[in-house]
């Protein structure tokens, strides 16, 4: 499997601290050039039990395809790798990464597997359908099988050649009809770094160089973040199944959750809950808040440590669903000619184009219950202590250029001392502005009017401002609900929705809950549901004031807590809004229900 031509893998620069990971410039996007890949791991064979049977004779796998699915579950048979791209196209996937082991050792699976992936990809497109295009994941994992075993330096020209080999010939194994491209170029996706000893950014020329040699093209690279110190065309997170999700400039990732307990040699084996999809819901939101066009989902089918979204037999096509569902709602989202986005913070937060840029570091916040609403604070019990709350505008709304904006900041006024804003400026990445309390013991709306605002994500992570509760020298936590930041001056004030609680009920039980909001401008508001069970309904009585139903049937599962969320909205131009998200938990034996819970 050794060629003497060279490219391709990614650089980055991972984020365990305050670190952007370093990336060229991506050509502007727009909605519509929005892209989404899921990494497909061919290396299943039912006949023989490959990936099927541990080497005690146990189960493998945490998940499993469908029952209906076995009988040809192989990389063997092209009928297979059909029905994976026509689920596939359900899921609304653009682009299929099947994951490339190109050492001597795996190449009996690996190359005829690509080979059978691609005649299903011909016959599709023989019968008029229009399959996911192809890219590769490549897994570096091979680099130190075809090394001998000994992790290679890919700064020598035995360890180019190496790295360049099987990126070239995955690309010679794909007709380039079938390539999946990115502005224009086909797509590589690296895994992590953790299996060479050394690396530079000639490693990655070279790729570059000889692929537009033998190609005629230069390839597009995506890297993972443990590939540091090195420019490429994006970068991404491997383990965001497990860890949630995470962007990097325009790259993001995601998964629906993570469970190993199944996985060979593992004996303390780390699990994240899919809690019925809500985890994968979460994520899906800050997704679509974020500048993301190229995501990457982790995985279609890595049935050993529980990332799937294929059909399986432990959850049917409901994977299948969700994604599709939430890849229109991505594509559809377009922050740029929007007139403010804003955010909702708080144990789920509400994002319109305006997020937490991360929760950790000296950027990690807790949230609580506070005078009628969530609010959330900087974690002060962190190693260092975290003062900041960091956020992330979206790139198509403003990015990296002068601009004039009104930031209003919603806190609660308790004690003395006072908390900042300190926004990326044209002159300064951290330009302070302060306000100080007054003691009021209420929620409060301050609003800064920004002439220089700059919003190139030169704060940590990548954020663009952060919310500095100051108590270094006041020596006091500052709360905060919501933030607003409009391109014109705010001409009126949100509504309030306050009151609404994580809530238990049980199977059989209809419970009625009174909502109601508040315009401080005394116009009318809109009721409406954003998230909800299929159980949950909303009568909206046109007054501020509705109704939320529960009523799950006698036979509805307890095994999940469900996100529900309530919008109210005025009439205003732009409208505005507050948002209420609570927990509704079903309890099959309490008795003493409806139970109001708060968990903060």
């Amino acid at each position: 499997m050794n060629r003497k031509l060279g490219l391709l893998i990614f650089g980055l620069s991972l984020l365990l601290l305050p670190v952007v990971p370093a990336q060229t410039t991506p050509s502007p996007r727009t909605a519509s050039d929005k892209l989404v890949a899921a990494y497909y791991f061919y290396w299943y064979n039912v006949y023989t039990g490959q990936h099927f049977v541990d080497p005690d004779h146990t189960d493998a796998l945490t998940d499993h395809p469908p029952d209906a699915y076995l009988s040809n579950y192989s990389w063997t048979e092209v009928a297979w790798h059909r029905r994976e791209l026509l689920d596939m196209m359900a899921a609304q996937i653009d682009i299929v990464l099947p994951v490339y082991w190109g050492s001597d050792q795996e190449a009996y699976w690996s190359v005829p597997g690509l080979q059978n992936l691609v005649t299903a990809e011909q016959q599709l497109i023989g019968e008029g359908i229009a399959p996911p295009k192809i890219g590769m994941f490549y897994d570096t994992t091979a680099l130190q099988q075809q090394n001998g075993g000994v992790k290679p330096n890919l700064t020598t020209p035995a360890g180019k050649a190496l790295f360049y080999d099987m990126i070239a010939d995955f690309y010679h194994l794909v007709p380039s009809s079938l390539w999946a491209r990115v502005d224009g170029r086909p797509l590589i996706w690296l895994y992590t770094s953790e299996y060479v000893t050394a690396y530079d950014q000639s490693t990655f020329n070279y790729v570059t160089q000889q692929f537009q040699a033998e190609f005629g093209v230069a390839p597009y690279i995506v890297r993972e973040a443990s590939w540091q110190g090195v420019t490429t065309d994006g970068a991404y997170y491997w383990g965001v199944a497990l860890n949630g999700p995470m962007t990097v400039g325009h790259v993001g990732s995601l998964g629906p959750g993570y469970d190993e307990t199944a996985v060979y040699g593992r004996p303390n084996p780390r699990v994240r809950d899919r809690e019925c999809g809500e985890f994968y819901a979460d994520g899906w939101e800050i997704i679509r808040s974020s500048g993301v066009t190229l995501l990457g989902i982790e995985t279609w089918n890595e049935f050993h440590e529980g990332t799937d979204i294929a059909p399986s037999r432990e959850y049917s096509t409901t994977y299948v669903a969700l994604t599709a569902q939430n890849v229109a709602r991505w594509k559809a989202a377009d922050y740029g000619a929007a007139p403010l986005v804003w955010l909702d913070l708080g144990r789920s937060p509400y994002a319109q184009g305006l997020r937490p840029a991360f929760n950790f570091a000296d950027g990690a916040w807790l949230t609580t219950w506070l005078a009628g609403r969530q609010a959330a604070y900087p974690d002060h019990t962190t190693t260092p202590p975290s003062y900041y709350i960091y956020l992330d505008v979206n790139d198509a709304f403003i990015s990296a250029r002068p601009s004039e904006v009104w930031v209003t900041v919603e806190y609660y006024d308790g004690g003395a001392g006072g908390w900042a804003l300190e926004y990326d400026s044209t002159d300064n990445p951290y330009t302070p502005l302060a306000v100080t309390l007054q003691n009021t013991g209420q929620w409060q709306r301050h609003t800064f009017h920004l002439t220089d605002a700059y919003f190139g994500g030169r704060q940590n992570n990548g954020a663009d401002l952060r919310l500095s509760d100051n108590s270094w020298w006041d020596g006091q936590a500052d709360y905060f609900g919501r933030v607003w930041i409009a391109k014109s001056a705010p001409g009126h004030q949100a509504p309030d929705l306050l009151g609404l609680h994580d809530v238990g009920v049980r199977p059989g039980q209809v419970l009625d809950i009174p909502i109601s909001a508040s315009d401080p401008d005394g116009g009318p508001v809109v009721l409406t549901l954003d998230r909800w069970p299929a159980f949950a309904s909303l009568t909206d009585h046109g007054d501020g004031t509705g109704i939320l139903r529960l009523a799950p049937g006698a036979a509805v599962s307890p095994t999940c807590a469900a996100r529900l969320r309530v919008l109210a909205t005025d009439a205003g131009s732009p409208a505005l809004a507050d948002a209420a998200t609570i927990q509704v938990t079903i309890y099959p034996y309490a008795v003493f229900l409806p139970l109001v819970t708060r968990s903060y």
